[in-house]
């Protein structure tokens, strides 16, 4: 036996590992947050989707980071008042869009407090108080159709209109970008391409067509905003610290919807 002799080990190549991680854990690591897009400036990037002056957006290739106070940048009520107790408080703010939307298997029921977020950075919210019940027709909104909950965070319910208001509809088209679902969807105004509001929208109240892809539409009625997310939402922006407007709390159910309105998704 040749003690000089080099014994050599073959070892099996390693296998890469692979992370599967959500949109916020990879902004998490990349460190995004204060960043735009190639050198462009984030205020820069905001502008490319559509957010104003008064909200910080930073890119990567799997989402958007929308950070905003929450305060609006229209006029408003005076808070507290007769009709709502709250007071509009100055909020920090930081959503995670996916821009790369994945379709769900089946619609997903909008959770309690913020659903998405508009382009002035205010959220928005569904279309149920937190007793279950229709928003939009039993609380009071102000001309700008928004209010504050209980945490003082601003909010709408239904397409914001007022004489003052960020959001524009140009006659004979369709509707702009108003804001985005926490799925990544858009939300676009009331109207199609003809310039007059769609009739062919799903229960989520969205539609796909050629242009644009799938995107969702605010409505005059029911559900307003979104009745359901059409793909996954980021797990990251649900909210866990409860407030007005979601479903209901406790686990009961939502009453039936009103009269001719889809029923909401099951849970």
């Amino acid at each position: 036996m040749n003690t000089d002799e080099t014994r050599i080990i073959q070892r099996p190549p390693r296998r890469p590992l692979v992370l599967v991680v959500g949109c916020a854990a990879i902004v998490g690591l990349l460190g995004l947050i204060a960043h735009g897009e190639d050198g462009v400036s984030a205020d820069a990037v905001a502008r490319k989707y559509g957010f104003s002056d008064n909200v910080h957006v930073s890119v990567s290739n799997e989402c958007l980071v929308v950070e905003s106070d929450g305060i609006p940048n229209h006029q408003t009520a005076e808070y507290p008042n007769k009709d709502n107790p709250n007071r509009i408080l100055k909020q920090s703010y930081r959503f995670v869009i996916p821009l790369k939307p994945h379709v769900s298997e089946k619609p997903v029921r909008t959770p309690m407090g913020p659903i998405g977020v508009a382009l002035n950075g205010i959220p928005f919210y569904n279309q149920y108080t937190g007793e279950g019940k229709d928003a939009v027709r039993t609380e009071v909104f102000d001309s700008c159709c928004g209010h504050p909950d209980m945490r003082g965070r601003y909010h709408y319910h239904k397409y914001p209109v007022c004489v003052k208001s960020p959001f524009k509809d140009p006659k004979g088209e369709h509707s702009p970008v108003i804001g985005y679902a926490f799925d990544g969807f858009p939300i676009c105004g009331p109207n199609g391409d003809d310039g007059k509001p769609p009739t062919n929208l799903d229960e989520c109240n969205g539609h796909t067509d050629e242009e644009r892809g799938y995107h969702y539409h605010v409505t005059a009625g029911y559900p307003y905003v979104i009745g359901a997310y059409h793909g996954e939402p980021e797990k990251s922006n649900l909210d866990h610290g409860g407030g007005r407007g979601g479903h209901p709390p406790g686990g009961r159910r939502r009453p039936p919807p009103p009269p001719g309105a889809p029923p909401p998704p099951d849970e």
